[in-house]
């Protein structure tokens, strides 16, 4: 059954940006998203563990991608290691600290995962062996500091999208970078 949002996030007064709890939460603005040169209509299904006030969720389905989502912020007794569904697309924008769990986790139950982090996230002693093991596809790199609203004030910094890819490459293998104006060097 798709989730259902404890409080309707097209609707309700709720400026994006802004957490529901007293958490760490930091929400992707849209152009971070929306401008990845990616051709969605190679998925049929998806989830997003991570969803936050759920516009990455709608934004799927716009694509016309059956979409679900879940967020243990919500105090949901379920939680994504708990989730086990096979599904086209994983794609998410996890708490920094739990990314490499998020990744391993996702990538049982999606034949994509793509994952939006710092770009930090490659540079760990502690995540040597996941890389060795676990090399991604490809990147996205948006070219601008990205600001995130949330709980925390706000944090701004270069990101990244971390793409594996298990069967069809569906997504080209490389390292691109985009802007928040949609300019790109992917290849189309």
């Amino acid at each position: 059954e798709r989730y259902k949002m404890p409080f309707d996030s097209m609707n309700e007064s709720i400026p994006f940006g802004q957490a529901k709890n007293q958490g760490d939460s930091y929400y992707t603005p849209e152009y971070v998203y929306r401008k990845l040169p990616i051709d969605w209509s190679n998925y049929k299904t998806a989830y997003e563990p991570s969803m936050g006030d759920g516009r990455i969720l709608h934004f799927l389905e716009e694509q016309g991608i059956e979409a679900d989502g879940g967020d243990i912020l919500y105090g949901e007794e379920e939680d994504f290691f708990e989730f086990e569904k096979k599904v086209d697309l994983i794609i998410t924008n996890p708490p920094f600290s739990k990314a490499q769990e998020f990744v391993e986790y996702a990538l049982l139950w999606a034949d994509t995962v793509i994952v939006l982090q710092q770009q930090n996230f490659l540079g760990s002693k502690k995540r040597f062996e996941f890389w060795c093991e676990n090399p991604c596809d490809a990147t996205f790199l948006l070219n601008t500091q990205v600001k995130f609203g949330g709980s925390g004030g706000g944090l701004r910094g270069y990101v990244q999208w971390y793409v594996w890819q298990k069967k069809q490459k569906h997504i080209k293998p490389g390292n691109w970078i985009y802007q928040n104006d949609g300019k790109t060097n992917y290849p189309k």
